[in-house]
């Protein structure tokens, strides 16, 4: 699962990395945070965000280990609510993603492909398209 972990991860990593360099994100046509994926396609950020945690909730769940999930979370409502992203948010963050980038490298592909299938469902059942 490294290449899964290595786009998934890269693209938000890329977002921290626009934040840190002009202190702000891209934003759609409607105003909405937004980001360039690995794939070619835009997507609005604070949605693709939330389904990440919902996986790694789900993870968590699974193994019974508990993730540092916070600093997305406050990234999310950030984004969510376009409202400031904390500086104290982004240092929590890149000492985050290391660990979450770890899990999802070194997880077992059915087991991440069961996790992408419930957050999939997750996301249908709340009323969302991933």
């Amino acid at each position: 699962m490294m290449a899964g972990a290595e786009f998934v991860m890269r693209t938000l990593e890329h977002l921290l990395d626009e934040l840190d360099r002009t202190g702000k994100v891209s934003v759609n046509a409607r105003g909405y945070p937004d980001f360039l994926a690995c794939d070619g396609y835009r997507y609005e950020a604070a949605p693709a965000i939330e389904g990440l945690i919902w996986h790694f909730e789900m993870w968590e769940t699974r193994h019974g280990k508990q993730l540092p999930l916070q600093p997305l979370r406050d990234l999310h409502v950030a984004l969510h609510y376009i409202v400031p992203v904390q500086e104290r948010t982004v240092e929590a963050l890149r000492h985050a993603l290391p660990i979450l980038r770890r899990v999802m490298a070194t997880g077992a592909p059915e087991d991440q492909g069961d996790l992408l299938t419930q957050t999939c469902i997750k996301s249908l059942m709340e009323g969302r398209r991933l």
